[in-house]
């Protein structure tokens, strides 16, 4: 079956006629195949764009076009990325909640006291330039070597939750005293911040990634 010839004839920059074949139609709703209509439409949308003073176009190369158009690599790289964060954020969840599970086994407790509470100023927002006072006790407690330890928490709160002189319940890991932490709900909470954060988020791209994936099957 020979190729259909398409072509739009231009004067001042105005579409004056289109041609299908070397038939004339002063109009695309003149062309009475539809294919036509959308291939010379899609010729004037180019050339409207690129400023041609005429455009001739084959089937052949009007297929060409529709195909670099509907490229699918773009979406491709897309829903890989997507992957890949998703496989990342799941794999940092899991090894921060067996992390976590182990930290918790290995865990012993002690009593312990608050012998000081330190106030540290931090920059919360660089941009304002605003600053909030975070306090961070200080703890004494002896481990299972005999040995008393003190050292000051990480976790800080920014009003003084604990006072000089309260006692207190440490928890540490006995092959590395210093590892350790006031027995609290605060404390338990923080230890599931990261992988609550990675999990939702892993969830998240990946339920994206699976959406896509099901939308582009439905119109492929």
């Amino acid at each position: 079956m020979p190729k259909k010839k398409y072509s739009i004839n231009w004067e001042n920059d105005e579409a004056q006629s289109f041609e299908v074949n070397g038939v004339t139609y002063e109009s695309l709703d003149d062309v009475p195949d539809w294919k036509d209509r959308d291939k010379l439409a899609a010729m004037l949308h180019a050339s409207s764009e690129d400023d041609f003073e005429e455009v001739k176009f084959d089937e052949k190369e009007f297929e060409e076009l529709r195909k670099a158009a509907d490229d699918p690599t773009m979406e491709r790289w897309v829903l890989g990325g997507f992957t890949a964060i998703a496989v990342i954020m799941l794999l940092v969840t899991i090894v921060s909640i067996f992390s976590n599970i182990q930290k918790i086994l290995k865990e012993e407790s002690v009593p312990g006291i608050v012998v000081d509470v330190v106030k540290r100023r931090e920059l919360i927002n660089e941009e304002n330039d605003i600053v909030r006072d975070f306090y961070y006790p200080v703890i004494e407690f002896v481990p299972s070597d005999g040995h008393k330890r003190s050292l000051q928490v990480s976790e800080g709160s920014d009003s003084p939750f604990y006072e000089k002189g309260d006692e207190i319940t440490v928890l540490y890991d006995p092959e590395h005293p210093l590892d350790a932490r006031i027995k609290s709900a605060g404390s338990n909470a923080l230890m599931w911040v990261l992988p609550s954060i990675t999990g939702i988020l892993g969830i998240a791209f990946a339920g994206a990634v699976l959406v896509v994936r099901k939308v582009m099957s439905a119109s492929a």
